[in-house]
Parts: C-alpha cells; sequence; structure tokens
C-alpha cells in the first residue's frame, strides 16, 4: 500500500493534461498564464484542498510549459530503457471524505486490510480526503465493507491501472511525467489520472489500459534497441 500527498504543481499538470487542447496551447505557448490561472483556482483550490494563489499557479504553467517545450521525446531521452510495466483491469477509484483527524484512522484500517488482498491498495492523501486505487473485486467484497460508517464521496469503474518501475538511475528524473503524457497523446491515449514517483501509476479507461500497455512496451523495446547500437559505436 501507498500513500502520496498532491502539490500544487501536480495539481496543475493533471488539469492540464487532461485537456488536450490547453495542453497544445502551453507546449506552443499561445495562451495568457495568468488569464488561464485565475479560471482554473477554484478547481486547483478543490483538487488540492487547500487555498493558493494565481501567482503560485502561474508559475507552475510557465514550469510545465517550459519542460514540454524542451524537445523531450523518445528518441532524445530513453527513459523507459529499463522499466517494467503491469496492466490491471477492473479497477475502481474511489474517493474518500472524512476530517483531518479521521484520515489516520482510515489509512490505519487499510493497511491492516492490505495483507488479506492479492492487489495493493495505492493511496493518495490530500487535506481532508484521500483518493483510493484498488482491484474492484476485492473493493466490493473487501474493503468497501471495512469502510462502513465513512463517507464515500465517489466511486468509478471500470478502469485499468498501469504500473511503471524505472530503473534506478531515470526514477527521479522530472521530465518524465512530461514525457509520458506527450508519448501517450500523440497516441490518442487519454489519461484520466497520473500518479508520478518511485512507482508511477496511470489510470485510464478499461479499453484504454492495453493500448496505452502496447505503446510503452514499444518504447521500451525502441529504448533498448538504440542504448545497445550506441554501446556498440562506443
Amino acid at each position: 500500500m501507498s500513500s502520496k500527498k498532491a502539490t500544487i504543481p501536480a495539481v496543475v499538470a493533471s488539469i492540464v493534461t487532461h485537456n488536450p487542447a490547453l495542453y497544445e496551447c502551453l507546449k506552443l505557448k499561445i495562451i495568457n498564464y495568468h488569464a488561464l490561472a485565475a479560471s482554473i483556482k477554484p478547481e486547483v483550490e478543490r483538487l488540492a484542498e487547500r487555498p493558493t494563489s494565481v501567482n503560485t499557479i502561474v508559475v507552475a504553467l510557465v514550469r510545465f510549459s517550459d519542460t514540454i517545450t524542451e524537445a523531450v521525446t523518445p528518441e532524445s531521452l530513453p527513459i523507459l530503457r529499463d522499466a517494467r510495466i503491469t496492466l490491471a483491469s477492473d479497477v475502481v477509484d474511489v474517493t474518500i471524505k472524512a476530517k483531518k483527524s479521521e484520515l489516520f484512522l482510515i489509512v490505519k484500517r487499510l493497511a491492516e486490510l492490505s495483507p488479506t488482498l492479492s492487489e495493493p491498495i495505492h493511496l493518495f492523501q490530500l487535506s481532508s480526503s484521500i483518493k483510493l486505487i484498488a482491484d474492484e473485486g476485492e473493493y466490493n467484497s473487501l474493503i468497501r465493507p471495512s469502510l462502513d460508517k465513512i463517507q464515500i464521496a465517489s466511486e468509478t469503474t471500470q478502469l485499468s491501472r498501469l504500473d511503471i518501475h524505472l530503473s534506478p538511475a531515470v526514477e527521479t528524473t522530472p521530465e518524465f511525467g512530461f514525457f509520458l503524457t506527450e508519448l501517450l497523446y500523440r497516441q490518442g491515449v487519454k489519461i484520466r489520472h497520473t500518479y508520478i514517483g518511485e512507482e508511477t501509476i496511470l489510470i485510464l479507461g478499461r479499453d484504454e489500459g492495453s493500448r496505452a500497455y502496447g505503446i510503452l512496451r514499444q518504447e521500451i523495446d525502441r529504448s533498448r534497441t538504440a542504448s545497445v547500437k550506441e554501446e556498440a559505436k562506443a
């Protein structure tokens, strides 16, 4: 079981990457950052569950725009060369609402339940809610009953989860999230949620999961082939 907290830059990046038109405008730098920041500020605060300023959002937008325009491409960044990917279907995305004082008890309850599950629970904690990603069958039979009297704000089913484990040499590369988004967007794959870290998790529609897996599998093979050629030249 893993647990993470969302940052303002991560929330801003998530909003942008879920809007292809906005993503392209930022990439081409044909948008007013302050106007956009003011427009998405309510959504950023809602998702981050804390107040922020327009200037803070502008900084996040500028950094995001700079990153995706710096030619971070499969040809220049063999970041997936030693990656391992796994695909899980029939995944549920759940948002649990709770007071800050109750969050620890919920996480503890889920941690105690975790050893009995065949699939891991992934938790992403905010100030007054928890995002939970789990196997749909185990959620219905084991996890949901254990959350009795706890407010479930939303449940989204019929999803896929892609887990990406990078080699230690590239785990902390900041460009990875933008590279990944660009790679899949070019192939028409829509990412519902992205959690970048030591273990990167992509949440997609059920039908999109296998397509994304195939694209990433091809990129891993391409990166390995390119690496072997470079070593042979040396």
